[in-house]
């Protein structure tokens, strides 16, 4: 008699362990076709690609570690033997990457090396030791929750996060992971954030019943949540390892399922989920080293938490800890829709290209907008000046959500739109940050023409992100005038205006109301059809001036040339 136990996957016995039907593989095939057609598998030539951009990357890291010990005037062999070696998490590491996807990586340095010396140094040794030409993108973002430098090298989005390890004076590159809890000790809770991606990425795939089958449905997942405008903690919903921890459970309440059964399920248990139940691929682990689990039972911000999935590495976390009710509602709606569609394809009815089709946030979800506009006169500063906007939009939402500004919904798109404009006086400029896009250029003019022609033109970069509002049912004829959004438009641009990042000088930020058929075309997709201009109606009573209400006034008036 065999008495060996069956291992449990995750925290509860499964639901099914049924093998895949011949059905069930076909939908399969099926579903690995789409995601080929949508071209969601990255190439042999860019895997290559990717592989000599972190090798480029390892090689920075160390000469970046070997300066901040030279600059700090410690000994030669403390110098000469500090090390730092790149960690991969993320999309990655867990092998579900494309053509597109970025490349989340950890920085791990000694500890004569600090977070400042990340920000300060290692920018100019990358930029030293790279090809101009290759780097198209360079932002670093301190003020962020998880300080970051977002850049693009050789063609690949890389998102280069650090931490210092207090208990070690060298790291060797021959290292191979960092999932000892010892080299956890004396961090603080920013740098547990930063170090926890790393762990979290290594114990999910060994928590994982079937590496393929999780991988098949992640990716499917992640495509619906980009094209559903759903992914992005930075804007309220779950991020890249929320929605892969999500997924993993889901193969573990079904362990032997092959991707298209565990994403049919996974939309329907996300459904029905008796959320704040939490999602756990582990029981919680305690440990000894005085470092913050999650535990709703002791911590009041843990117990507030609305959608909590939690990270299995030590110290456990929420990755979910910015959903908002405004973004909840919004997750539920969608995994509604998903669950009916793949019903359909079961059917034979709909095909998995439907589940894919794209977001209606500009065409019909909303008729009012506000339009979050950061504008900047440098290029180089508005790349962190952009970033640091962007990590504060949520907290608009989330702002005006608490408040009582008759908004029934706040729900900000999950990303920002770059623009380049070429203006001739201040009058044009001042029409610029507040929206106007008269002065846009289409072709991306280099910061060293912004006083160009004689000092005739002055270029202004600006990103804007955009927040549709929704009216409470019986309100629908409301405008934002009406809506007092004040206090929390004055507490957003008090947080962005406060980070150490802000110049008055070369900076600004406008919160503009926007109707949809005021939309810019370009965050229109081919194919879309925008909005058009409703009949006028009546006159009404007068209504509160823009001033009151906390939005900055839409100059729509011509300047004269």
């Amino acid at each position: 008699m065999d008495t060996q136990q069956k291992r449990q996957w995750g925290v509860t016995q499964p639901i099914s362990e049924a093998q895949p039907t011949e059905a069930d593989l076909k939908l399969n095939d099926l579903l690995v076709e789409a995601l080929k057609a949508e071209n969601n598998f990255e190439t042999p030539e860019g895997t290559d690609n990717r592989m000599k951009v972190l090798q480029h990357l390892q090689n920075v890291v160390e000469e970046f570690v070997r300066r901040a010990g030279k600059a700090k005037n410690l000994p030669q062999s403390t110098v000469d033997n500090g090390g730092g070696k790149i960690f991969t998490f993320g999309s990655y590491a867990l092998g579900v990457y494309g053509p597109t996807s970025d490349i989340d990586t950890l920085v791990v340095a000694p500890k004569h090396v600090y977070i400042h010396d990340f920000f300060n140094i290692f920018p100019e040794v990358f930029k030293e030791m790279s090809d101009a030409k290759d780097i198209t993108e360079f932002n670093p973002v301190p003020e962020a929750y998880v300080p970051i430098i977002k850049m693009e090298y050789r063609g690949v989005p890389i998102d280069l996060i650090f931490v210092s390890l207090p208990s070690l004076s060298s790291i060797p590159s021959s290292w191979k992971d960092i999932s000892d809890k010892s080299l956890l000790r004396g961090l603080d809770d920013t740098s547990m954030r930063s170090v926890n991606g790393t762990r979290v990425t290594a114990e999910m795939v060994s928590l994982v019943p079937q590496v393929k089958s999780f991988r098949h449905a992640l990716r499917a997942v992640k495509l619906w949540s980009n094209r559903r405008a759903i992914y992005g903690a930075v804007f309220g919903f779950p991020g890249g390892v929320a929605w892969a921890i999500m997924v993993a459970r889901i193969c573990q309440l079904y362990p032997f399922a092959c991707g298209a059964t565990i994403l049919a399920k996974f939309f329907n248990l996300m459904l029905k989920w008796h959320w704040p139940r939490p999602v756990m691929l582990k029981h919680i682990e305690e440990g000894s080293l005085n470092l913050r689990v999650w535990n709703p039972q002791i911590y009041p911000q843990d117990k507030a938490h609305l959608m909590p999935v939690i990270t299995p590495a030590f110290p456990a976390m929420c990755s979910t800890h910015t959903i908002m009710h405004s973004t909840k509602g919004v997750l539920l709606e969608e995994f509604q829709r998903a669950d009916n569609l793949v019903n359909q394809i079961h059917a034979g009815r709909k095909s998995w290209m439907d589940l894919f089709d794209g977001h209606t946030f500009f065409t019909k979800d909303h008729k009012y907008y506000l339009s979050v506009v950061a504008a900047s006169r440098n290029k180089e500063a508005h790349g962190t000046f952009s970033g640091l906007v962007q990590s504060k939009v949520r907290l608009l939402v989330k702002g005006i959500e608490d408040g009582d500004a008759g908004v029934d919904r706040a729900r900000a798109f999950t990303k920002g739109f770059e623009r380049v404009h070429r203006c001739r006086n201040e009058d044009e400029i001042d029409r610029v940050v507040q929206g106007n896009l008269e002065y846009q250029v289409k072709d991306q003019l280099e910061n060293g023409a912004s006083n160009g022609d004689g000092g005739d033109y002055h270029t202004i970069y600006t990103t804007t992100f955009y927040i549709g509002l929704t009216l409470p049912e019986g309100k629908a004829s409301t405008s934002p005038r009406s809506l007092d959004i004040s206090f929390p438009v004055s507490e957003f641009k008090r947080y962005v205006t406060m980070a150490t990042e802000y110049d008055e000088v070369q900076m600004s930020v406008r919160v503009v109301h926007t109707r949809n058929y005021q939309l810019p075309d370009d965050v229109f997709q081919a194919g879309e059809e925008k909005p058009a201009k409703p009949v006028k109606e009546k006159k009404k009573k007068a209504k509160r001036s823009f001033a009151e209400t906390g939005l900055d006034v839409r100059n729509t008036h011509t300047c004269k040339k």
